[in-house]
């Protein structure tokens, strides 16, 4: 017996072996159970999705005597001829696609069927018809004799008159998952006593894009090894690019070594993987990055979606590896500084109130702490506090954007508690980390001045002092009036700031 290919072998025999297309399939069966025949229709759809598996199923089992609930009985004339018949006619209309052909086509439906109840006419690639062909079967495609149907297939929709779309009844097919696709090929390979291990069919299922035909097609050309299927298996014979490569790439591109980039990508040229391969899995394993990020409201988004778009661009481009590394190595920096921002956890120095220096904590004047305290409390409201919380997520954000770690770290587990038309106060974790900003909280201010458009003083409590000052001014508000106070002009001691740097360490503090 002649050697029959996995995809041929394992053609669908009913619609029970039909995998992938549930919708199409439920339409089909209930028109047939009604009988309630279109006569065209037009099957759209990716290759290997069971277009025609599915158009030869339908004209078995309606010309099917016998068939019950939808299934072909197999035992009629019909059926035992279905291999065989004439009354069931394939097309390919990419070598007939000229208007002599469409005009046979015409003279030929006239003719009834020899042993079956309906002529169908499969046309394969319909889209590669010319446009005097179309014009030559309009007409019969419009009103058929009644023992004909036609089924036109297609990968390109777009290609298809919309005079033609009007006449037939539509069906979308889908690319089959991964999912269907790992587990019959894994029941095929049992069948067939190949030996492939689980991760190989995962990563062809994947390689197939949702092709059936396709992922069945590597498989029998891998079973003719002789030996057990494995990943490296498939990177030899198809030059693979794994997960496992894309998430290596993307992870030496965070910690910015070029050099080993380069290589990586060149590996994978080298090697044979196809430069539209290789951007379709780089793009979902972004594009996965970024929904996680969404979701955990990271602050990285705006260069990752930039990158998404660079390097989708590169679809079009003719030397698309070229044009990969170019736009990667456009995006490293930001993407990097940012990435290594909000993933590197900020260690926090416990110091203690003790450890650091009276000279320091004299730098944060106590006068000018008790007065912003005090202005922060003037006229303070709850609207101008969430109009503010929005503009410091704003400023966070901004800074995580530029990679300016020194403001960010200081920022890092603040919480705005009273806002006034000209100050702030914030709370924060530690009383060291409140020392810092307030070291600072001028050059903050500024900051808040350029990015935000506010022109306001801050001071920063730790949770401690701030319990203190909450406490006093729940306990006052309604017998004491709080009223504004001008700050006094004092001149920093720059010997202050150095000690602060000794303890506290130059990523912290920036002096200008």
């Amino acid at each position: 017996m002649d050697y029959k290919v996995l995809y041929r072998k394992y053609r669908p025999k009913d619609f029970n072996d039909l995998v992938g297309q549930d919708h199409i399939k439920e339409l089909l069966l209930q028109s047939i159970l009604n009988n309630k025949l279109s006569h065209a229709f037009i099957f759209n759809g990716p290759r290997g999705t069971g277009k025609t598996s599915t158009a030869k199923l339908f004209a078995k089992i309606i010309n099917c005597t016998n068939n019950f609930e939808g299934i072909a009985c197999n035992k009629c004339v019909s059926c035992l001829s279905y291999e065989e018949t004439t009354d069931i006619i394939e097309i390919d209309a990419a070598s007939n696609n000229g208007v002599d052909e469409i005009r046979e086509l015409r003279e030929n439906v006239k003719i009834l069927p020899g042993i079956s109840r309906y002529k169908v006419y499969i046309i394969d690639e319909v889209h590669m018809l010319s446009t005097n062909a179309w014009n030559a079967f309009l007409k019969t495609l419009e009103e058929p004799p009644k023992h004909v149907i036609f089924i036109l297939a297609t990968t390109e929709i777009q290609k298809i008159p919309i005079t033609v779309l009007s006449r037939c009844q539509r069906f979308d097919f889908q690319r089959i998952s991964s999912e269907v696709i790992f587990l019959k090929v894994k029941e095929i390979a049992k069948k067939e006593k190949i030996n492939i291990i689980d991760e190989a069919i995962t990563e062809l299922s994947e390689l197939s894009n949702g092709g059936l035909r396709d992922a069945l097609g590597m498989l029998d050309q891998l079973s003719k090894l002789n030996d057990k299927i494995t990943i490296e298996t498939l990177n030899n014979a198809y030059g693979l690019v794994t997960n496992k490569d894309v998430k290596e790439i993307f992870e030496v591109y965070k910690k910015r070594e070029i050099k080993l980039l380069i290589e990586k990508i060149d590996n994978l040229n080298s090697k044979g993987v196809k430069s539209e391969v290789f951007l379709t899995k780089i793009l979902d394993f972004l594009l996965q990055e970024l929904i996680n990020y969404k979701i955990t409201n990271s602050k990285e988004i705006n260069n990752l979606e930039q990158l998404i778009l660079d390097l989708e661009e590169c679809y079009t481009k003719k030397n698309k590896y070229l044009m990969i590394k170019t736009m990667i190595l456009k995006n490293i920096e930001d993407l990097v500084t940012k990435y290594e921002v909000v993933n590197t956890v900020v260690e926090e120095k416990n110091i203690s109130r003790e450890i650091i220096s009276n000279e320091i904590q004299n730098q944060i004047n106590l006068e000018i702490l008790n007065i912003r305290v005090n202005n922060s409390f003037v006229n303070a409201n709850l609207n101008l506090k969430k109009e503010f919380i929005k503009k410091w997520d704003e400023l966070t954000n901004y800074f995580c954007t530029n990679g300016e770690t020194k403001y960010l770290s200081l920022l890092k587990n603040t919480k705005v508690e009273v806002v006034s038309p000209t100050n702030v106060l914030i709370s924060t974790k530690s009383y060291s980390n409140s020392v810092l900003f307030n070291l600072i909280c001028d050059e903050i201010a500024e900051k808040c001045k350029k990015i935000i458009g506010d022109s306001i003083k801050i001071i920063c409590l730790d949770e401690e002092q701030w319990k203190k000052v909450k406490s006093k001014y729940i306990k006052n508000k309604n017998h004491i009036s709080y009223n504004y106070i001008e700050e006094p002009i004092l001149k920093k001691d720059n010997k202050a700031i150095n000690n602060a740097t000794n303890i506290f360490g130059k990523e912290l503090i920036e002096i200008k």
